[in-house]
């Protein structure tokens, strides 16, 4: 409870050189680039595009998915999932690359995961608001819905900063772990799964297992339901209990690990 307590008083402190930060971190992605953040958009799009040419055209023929078009389903679940893998990713390496620079600075190191995160949630709403777009142009959806998708942003944002405290210690001291991160992420990328369309009920007990203990799958199917078929079940049920005790419990991991190593971090250097 200490190290939780140390790290919320380390972030309460510092809010403002977040968002600082994870503004400068989102504008210096692009900066040696012609397009510059332009590439914020046009990188998805060109994944977006690659992945319907292949699945939704190529394998499905361009068959709908319940009764919604493949393209709709499909960026539905890529949109959450670009913001997932990129915050993921950079967030185990965050402490790692910039040890060389925070070294030198006086502010806490508890900050750079969450910066992180934050510079890769800003890049999410641009998405998210050409997903909305899409979506309302397309289909139409209840206004409500706006609010229910923020609600599954911010519990994203919440799982991805407390999995950062974790992956980004980890990988600090050990390398290796850092390497095995972007090992699962791709792995997760068809479990969770983002561009097949899973007949959960015919799958065999084990694999149900998977499906319901993965955290990912909870926020992009939440996208899904909530606005392509103005399902809000998935918020009221015992995944919702399930998912929120499961960051509980990596913030309370994460920040122990955090408080606990830090010290060491520059002699991983």
């Amino acid at each position: 409870m200490k190290s939780v307590l140390i790290i919320l008083k380390e972030h309460f402190q510092n809010i403002y050189l977040i968002s600082r930060l994870s503004l400068y971190d989102l504008k210096n992605t692009y900066s040696a680039t012609m397009l510059g953040n332009v590439w914020v958009i046009l990188n998805p799009l060109i994944q977006i595009f690659v992945y319907w040419l292949v699945f939704g055209l190529g394998i499905r023929g361009g068959a709908p998915v319940n009764g919604v078009p493949y393209f709709l389903w499909l960026i539905c679940g890529l949109i959450p999932w670009f913001y997932i893998s990129a915050a993921i990713n950079k967030g185990s390496n965050s402490i790692y690359s910039k040890l060389n620079t925070v070294s030198k600075m006086n502010f806490p190191l508890s900050i750079v995961p969450t910066y992180t995160v934050t510079a890769q949630l800003y890049n999410h709403i641009i998405l998210l608001c050409i997903l909305l777009f899409a979506v309302f142009t397309s289909i139409g959806f209840n206004s409500l819905n706006v609010l229910l998708i923020g609600y599954f942003t911010l519990s994203s944002t919440m799982l991805l900063i407390s999995l950062s405290f974790i992956t980004s210690t980890l990988s600090t001291l050990v390398r290796d772990v850092n390497i095995l991160v972007q090992s699962v992420v791709r792995m997760l990328f068809f479990l969770t799964p983002i561009l097949w369309v899973p007949q959960i009920n015919e799958l065999p007990f084990f694999f149900k297992i998977l499906f319901y203990l993965n955290p990912f799958y909870y926020v992009t199917e939440g996208y899904r339901q909530i606005l392509l078929y103005d399902n809000t079940s998935t918020i009221i049920s015992y995944n919702t209990l399930y998912f929120w005790n499961l960051v509980l419990i990596l913030f309370f991991t994460g920040a122990f690990l955090h408080v606990k190593f830090r010290k060491q971090f520059v002699d991983s250097l």
